[in-house]
């Protein structure tokens, strides 16, 4: 871009209206420029300035004036049609690029010593360090994961580190931005701090070393220091926060506070605190009195009052628990760290023995007498798995005009699930005949729950493959000459064996110990690549899908898929849409005890009690008309719908 001096014609009026420079040589702008709109500005340093030949939309959607005015800049370049006003103290070393809106603002200086964030150490897990993550502006929630949980392979570390390091390095400048269309307004002080485009800082008091990503929001009253806001995230009303990474569509709100935490696409963070959280895609937290601390969290809901210990007292803060996805804690709800609670399963009460569930995912983990006691399955046909597992897709609030950075698998069932579901069944029949095999693991099966949990694990084992089988068949052409079941073969075998949730992505477990190989090796060098990489993983999710699926065929249906006809398909979806329709019956079964008398209780306030339920039914209204009812209920009428369809086309192409 071609700068040109100030004419003396421009320095003169400038100088009536009100402007001061230390050497208006040092002063440069574009052909065009209009020195009517500077009023009052202390110019210092080196200045370039665009042009102010059209208006700015301020907030509130406000048109105002392009210009400077009653302001000091040091060393800064101006773009096109920026509006900068009422700048208390001075804004030093920035790019100010086209459309920016600045005004009341104390001071926003860049003093060439940071990285704006990048590389930034935050000490998840463990406070005093060990799964540390370094955070920076491309950071995902798998990288992390990774990052947090392959301290093992000390290769693959050291590559990251230097990865992310290398990425930093390039990202530290003498200069700091200010991107398009950017909005600051009512600040306090900014240091070292990076907005991008489309950002909107409002009336935050103290930002220090970060970035404030494309079109993320900072609200009133916010401190944050050390910290990379995604774009499109929002921290806000009074939140606190350092050593943090906020993701895509995450929300930090109402007095928030986080130390050396992450959080990931999509999670909802109010009134509460959180120190050392990895805080996966969907994690929710709302209550004020809800202590996350020293876990890994993924789609997680915390009731109020839940809270968690991780030092015993003894060498300190060092103990850690991971609450496997899709789990939820009552009011009150207290864990001791070390745990491990399996996935989708429901904490209640206070536990404070160590308890390992994750062979038993889809369970009521309660207290009884000081123990902890598991109900096996409980959860797996209850209306709010299935309600909360819909929900997530729909509350993905991540703009499609933006890279999404976290990959989210919104499966309710998955290879994963499914294998835990089979260690399950193993798990019970192994407490059948040694009744004192789950104290190994810290916890009470009683005996009564064997039996029932492990029908609930085998209906749901029946459920995820019965749709894969369904899903598969409804792709194949019966047509042809070749064998059922090789038409169903699978090309590869990476799907088989152990499988892993990195923290929304869902795949085999060599498959990710194979990229953490090409990350040691060198093979992957930038986040870009690594980026790509784990997407086409999470692209590749079907194929590794079915190679799981058939490989447990004949263990679920006492055949080989090699050996499949067509009769034997029909009779495995008519099995199958018998599982459909008991879930959809037990969970319509659970959710009509929302509509029952006890139910009913508190409502009628002045009316008779055997006229209470005219109120009950005008608020609450009937559960054939509930819209969440509906919505799950037709969830597995289109599943059945879709199996009979196969089957109609097998019974027609057994007829040709």
């Amino acid at each position: 871009m071609n700068y040109r001096a100030l004419t003396p014609t421009e320095i003169s009026v400038m100088k009536q209206n009100g402007c001061n420079s230390a050497d208006w040589n040092d002063i440069k702008v574009k052909d065009g420029f209009d020195c009517n709109n500077y009023v009052r500005v202390n110019f210092s340093g080196e200045i370039r300035l665009g042009l102010t030949d059209e208006t700015v939309i301020g907030t509130a959607g406000i048109i105002v004036q392009s210009g400077i005015f009653d302001a000091s800049l040091h060393n800064c370049t101006v773009g096109d049609n920026v509006h900068i006003a009422k700048v208390w103290e001075r804004i030093i070393n920035y790019d100010i690029h086209d459309g920016a809106y600045i005004t009341n603002i104390g001071s926003i200086i860049c003093t060439g010593s940071r990285a704006f964030g990048n590389a930034t150490e935050v000490n998840v897990l463990n406070e005093q360090g060990g799964r540390s993550v370094l955070i920076f502006e491309e950071l995902t929630a798998q990288m992390a994961y990774l990052m947090t949980f392959y301290r093992h392979d000390k290769e693959f570390i050291a590559s990251m580190d230097k990865m992310v390091r290398d990425y930093a390095s390039k990202k530290k400048s003498a200069v700091g931005k200010i991107g398009k269309m950017a909005k600051i307004t009512n600040l306090g002080s900014a240091t070292d701090v990076v907005f991008d485009d489309e950002s909107y800082t409002n009336s935050c008091s103290l930002l220090w070393d970060g970035t404030v990503g494309k079109r993320a929001f900072v609200g009133p009253n916010v401190v944050a220091e050390h910290f990379v806001f995604a774009s499109e995230a929002c921290v806000d009303k009074g939140s606190i926060v350092k050593n943090v990474f906020v993701g895509q569509k995450a929300e930090l709100t109402n007095g928030f506070l986080a130390n050396n935490s992450l959080f990931f696409a999509n999670c909802i963070m109010e009134a509460g605190e959180a120190v050392s959280v990895f805080a996966g895609p969907h994690t929710v937290s709302m209550h004020r009195s809800t202590l996350l601390i020293g876990g890994m969290f993924s789609f997680f809901n915390a009731g109020s009052g839940t809270n968690q210990s991780n030092h015993l007292y003894r060498i300190g803060p060092v103990h850690q628990g991971i609450m496997e996805r899709g789990c939820k804690t009552g009011s009150g709800a207290y864990i001791m760290w070390p745990a491990r609670i399996g996935s989708f399963s429901l904490l209640t009460g206070k536990h404070c023995k160590h308890p390992d569930t994750s062979e038993l995912p889809y369970s009521y983990v309660v207290e009884k007498n000081g123990d902890t006691v598991v109900l096996p399955g409980a959860n797996l046909k209850k209306f709010g798995t299935i309600r909360d597992i819909l929900k997530w897709k729909k509350r993905d609030h991540r703009s499609n005009d933006l890279p999404r950075l976290d990959i989210i698998n919104y499966d309710p069932l998955t290879p994963l699930t499914t294998r835990n579901m089979y260690q399950g069944i193993h798990f019970l029949n192994r407490c059948e005949t040694d009744a004192d095999y789950p104290s190994g693991h810290n916890f009470i099966i009683e005996q009564k729950s064997i039996r029932h949990g492990r029908e609930l694990y085998a209906l749901g084992v029946d459920f995820f493959m019965g749709e894969e089988v369904m899903k598969k068949l409804s792709g194949i052409n019966f047509d042809c000459s070749e064998p059922l079941g090789a038409l169903l073969k699978p090309e590869g075998d990476e799907g088989v064996g152990r499988w892993v949730d990195a923290a929304g992505l869902i795949a085999p477990a060599a498959v990710i110990n194979e990229l953490c190989s090409s990350v040691a090796k060198g093979a992957i060098t930038s986040p870009e690549a690594l980026a790509k990489a784990l997407q086409t993983i999470h692209d590749r999710y079907s194929e590794y899908k079915w190679e799981y699926v058939a490989d447990n065929f004949k263990s679920c249906y006492g055949i080989t898929l090699d050996s499949l006809t067509k009769d034997a398909a029909i009779s495995i979806l008519h099995r199958w849409t018998e599982s459909v329709a008991s879930f959809d019956r037990e969970r319509n079964i659970d959710a009509h005890k929302d509509f029952n008398e006890n139910s009913m209780v508190s409502f009628g306030i002045d009316l008779d009690p055997q006229n209470r339920e005219a109120d009950f039914n005008e608020v609450r209204g009937f559960p054939e008309k509930n819209d969440q009812m509906i919505a799950v209920h037709n969830h597995y009428a289109g599943l059945i719908q879709e199996a009979y369809a196969v089957i109609c086309r097998l019974k027609e192409s057994q007829q040709l």
